[in-house]
């Protein structure tokens, strides 16, 4: 099956988070075909809402060298406005459209297209495929679960490829080495609520939590790790118990995201979130940690990526760690792992599209990597 076809059908499938839709499925059957063992695993969320699919497949026996390629099939929503059914797969002006094209479903395609090739001749190895469903939400029940079933079942690579978005503004540009960290932190301000005529009468839990959005939002914030982007704080969500235009809410709450490279960790981040609220009446915090930031500057995995690279688009990589999260923040503890994949320049926006020459071209270039890992 060509790589554009094989994407095509798995925009197809619904599979917004925790929703599979068959994509798990499709993908399973494809590699079965083509001589892998495959493993379906589901895992369900703690309150017991969710089980997610995921995938566990493998070629090969050799222990001499392994590599693991780690992908998601699950998307974001839609959203709205878009100029083509978001599920569809339509091609246009040479690109497909699709809800996930890019994000991730064009490099699974890519990577499952070149694995079936490249498992057609004789090597001296293993190949192991980790895809999961619910990456979109941190990955509970998807990377976390199949993991630790991974660790468990002897089922470590000796490396990982992740086959995310990391390209800029052409396929091949930009090789990701790791990511910053991410850390969630939501801020509870308790007042009194009155009417807002009447001053004694209330105390504003909403302009108490604004006046401490502005100061921590003015912290300065410590740079000396250059291989990571500056450290940044946003403040994304706000909520008041408010009903009336009139009345001042005895409770309010917001969301901040703290984007960090390896100058902190999350502890020291929520030691700095409390320490900077002394002076504050009545605020709490609760943080939910993304993750750390990560670093893999492996010279094997840079060669042979950036050699394959070159060979195929004729272009040298710059490398990097910027970006949102990824898997790869929960392999890094078991293995060497980089993220290589198509341009990110629409991921989550309506209209996701890629070019349908860069997803052949991605084919060749993982292709040419295989080829290059196991010489």
């Amino acid at each position: 099956m060509d790589v554009v076809s094989f994407c095509s059908d798995l925009i197809r499938c619904k599979s917004v988070t925790p929703e599979d839709d068959g994509a798990i499925d499709y993908i399973s059957k494809f590699l079965s075909s083509v001589g892998f063992k495959t493993q379906i695993l589901t895992f369900k969320s703690k309150d017991g809402n969710n089980i997610i699919k995921n995938l566990f497949a493998e070629y090969g026996t050799s222990d001499k060298k392994s590599l693991g390629f780690i992908g998601h099939s699950d998307v974001v929503p839609a959203g709205e406005h878009w100029e083509e059914d978001p599920f569809a797969a339509v091609q246009k002006d040479g690109f497909l459209y699709g809800r996930g094209v890019a994000d991730m479903k064009g490099g699974i395609a890519a990577f499952c297209c070149a694995a079936a090739q490249f498992v057609r001749h004789h090597f001296d190895g293993t190949i192991e495929f980790f895809v999961t469903g619910d990456e979109e939400v941190g990955s509970p029940e998807g990377m976390q679960s199949l993991l630790k079933w991974a660790i468990e079942n002897n089922r470590i690579p000796n490396y990982c490829l992740i086959g995310e978005p990391s390209s800029d503004i052409q396929l091949g540009d930009r090789i990701y080495l790791g990511h910053r960290g991410s850390l969630n932190v939501v801020i509870n301000s308790r007042g009194q609520q009155g009417h807002s005529a009447y001053p004694v009468n209330y105390k504003n839990s909403l302009i108490n939590l604004c006046r401490y959005i502005v100061k921590i939002s003015d912290y300065p914030w410590k740079y000396k790790d250059s291989r990571f982007p500056e450290t940044n704080l946003e403040a994304t969500m706000l909520f008041t118990s408010n009903y009336a235009p009139n009345i001042v809410p005895d409770w309010s709450s917001a969301n901040l995201n703290i984007r960090f490279g390896d100058n902190y960790t999350i502890e020291k981040l929520k030691t700095i979130i409390e320490q900077e609220a002394e002076g504050f009446d009545n605020l709490s915090f609760a943080f939910l940690s993304s993750g750390e930031a990560y670093y893999c500057d492996n010279e094997f995995l840079k060669s042979k990526l950036s050699l394959a690279i070159k060979e195929i688009v004729g272009i040298e990589p710059s490398f990097s760690a910027a970006g949102g999260t990824s898997d790869g923040r929960f392999m890094v503890h078991n293995c060497n792992v980089i993220e290589f994949g198509l341009p990110d320049s629409t991921i989550h926006q309506k209209n996701e599209r890629v070019k349908v020459e860069d997803l052949e071209n991605l084919r060749m270039i993982y292709l040419s990597f295989l080829k290059k890992y196991f010489e």
